[in-house]
């Protein structure tokens, strides 16, 4: 159901969010963006305690000013993914290890189950999933500094060597493979 912002009104209290939406209130246990790729500004369904939705917000930039700032708030702490600048330490812990990093909002402290929690699918950017489900990004795992790179070089993804190389192999005008030479 696509809710009118003109008719809701979102706060929080000390048990979590509350909607009040046509002068009826909602428990809000969690907000979900529709689109969170490609359109997160809009569609922002507000979810119940059960995990239905209780409706859709299409522009929450119409909510009251009070509503809209715990919207913008609850989806940051959801979605927002902060980018490691520098890795300060990283901690064998288990079949995982706890990582000290720097980001663009400060520094971090999380811990990763193991080696598939990086994700080097977008080379050379690697995305991080820590055990609390959170994420983290590295844009270019090349561009960090050395001691950084040093720190999870156990624990890279196998696509960003390759890139590397492919990316290395390619430079003077030689391309991989063939007959070298030959002609």
């Amino acid at each position: 159901m696509n809710l009118d912002p003109q008719t809701i009104q979102i706060t929080k209290t000390e048990i979590g969010l509350k909607a009040l939406i046509n002068n009826e209130a909602h428990k809000v246990e969690r907000l979900a963006r529709a689109f969170p790729r490609s359109n997160p500004d809009h569609f922002v369904s507000l979810m119940d305690p059960e995990g239905h939705e209780i409706g859709i917000i299409e522009n929450p930039d119409q909510l009251d000013a009070a509503s809209r700032d715990i919207v913008e708030a609850e989806l940051k702490a959801i979605y927002f993914v902060p980018t490691i600048h520098t890795i300060l330490s990283v901690t064998a812990k288990g079949t995982g290890s706890a990582w000290e990093v720097d980001t663009d909002d400060g520094p971090r402290s999380f811990r990763i189950m193991g080696r598939d929690a990086l994700d080097g699918g977008l080379a050379p950017s690697i995305e991080i999933h820590d055990e609390n489900g959170k994420h983290y990004k590295i844009e270019d795992y090349w561009a960090l500094e050395p001691e950084s790179r040093d720190l999870i070089a156990d624990l890279l993804p196998d696509k960003i060597l390759k890139a590397r190389y492919l990316r290395s192999g390619m430079r003077g005008g030689k391309m991989g493979g063939g007959m070298g030479g030959i002609r």
